[in-house]
């Protein structure tokens, strides 16, 4: 056998990942995350019973709004387009929030829910 069909049968060596790789992944995953958020909070806001509730989380919206331009300035920064990649974590937290407001529209235990979904999110955006 030939050293070059002997050579094929092993699977070239991946280029090695840099922590600048893990940084620009997280970044992504983190652009993905707000951007999912900064849709879900005016459907949050409609569905709160309470005034002050509905402020909240109309003061959240315009905090995350500030949070996403400020993702696209550090991928400018970096010279890399501002692309979301796909967060499972942030689908799932926004799923159950989803959940929450169509089992538990129009009762009073709604807004408890919607406490509990938002509190959610923020332990995931402390992460």
């Amino acid at each position: 056998m030939s050293i070059f069909k002997q050579l094929w049968r092993y699977p070239v060596a991946k280029k090695p990942k840099l922590l600048s790789d893990l940084f620009h992944d997280t970044l992504k995953d983190v652009y993905f995350a707000e951007n999912k958020i900064l849709k879900t909070l005016p459907k949050m806001a409609k569905a709160a019973q309470s005034k002050d509730l509905k402020a909240a989380f109309v003061k959240h919206e315009r905090e995350t709004r500030g949070q996403v331009k400020r993702l696209q300035q550090i991928f400018g920064i970096l010279g890399k387009p501002a692309r979301a990649k796909t967060c499972d974590a942030i689908l799932g937290i926004i799923d159950e929030g989803a959940e929450i407001m169509k089992d538990y529209k129009g009762m009073p235990a709604l807004d408890a829910g919607l406490l509990a979904a938002a509190q959610a999110v923020e332990h995931y955006e402390m992460s």
